[in-house]
């Protein structure tokens, strides 16, 4: 990041990076000699650099789609487990509360028809 000569300002303001591009400048320098690299070089530079940070964000955008996914799947397991043990909860309450011994089986959706659901609503939202 060094490469670079710092800017002078002019007599009328303006800004030259080259000085021996400002003849107000005095002393009149090749470019060659001042050490600015020429145009081309640094527009190879930029390229390259930009190329290498296109490489490092495609890298990173598949690793971050993975890991996306995988924390989806996460999350769905967990609510569904998180479904169950409530369900599980309200029969034994009802089970227990109310003295019968009929439980609301017919109530309870399976547990891969709650998935498939999740995994619809998931899909849409993705």
């Amino acid at each position: 990041m060094g490469d670079f000569a710092s800017p002078a300002a002019g007599p009328n303001g303006s800004i030259c990076i080259n000085n021996s591009m400002n003849p107000a400048a005095g002393n009149v320098v090749p470019a060659g000699a001042v050490g600015i690299p020429k145009h081309s070089t640094v527009v190879e530079r930029l390229r390259q650099r930009i190329e290498g940070c296109r490489r490092h964000h495609v890298n990173c955008e598949s690793r971050y789609q993975q890991a996306h996914a995988e924390q989806l799947e996460i999350e769905r397991r967990e609510t569904v487990s998180l479904y169950q043990r409530s369900l599980e909860q309200r029969a034994k309450k009802s089970a227990g509360g109310s003295g019968s011994s009929k439980q609301p089986q017919s109530k309870q959706p399976d547990p891969d028809s709650a998935s498939s659901t999740e995994q619809r609503n998931n899909t849409l939202i993705a």
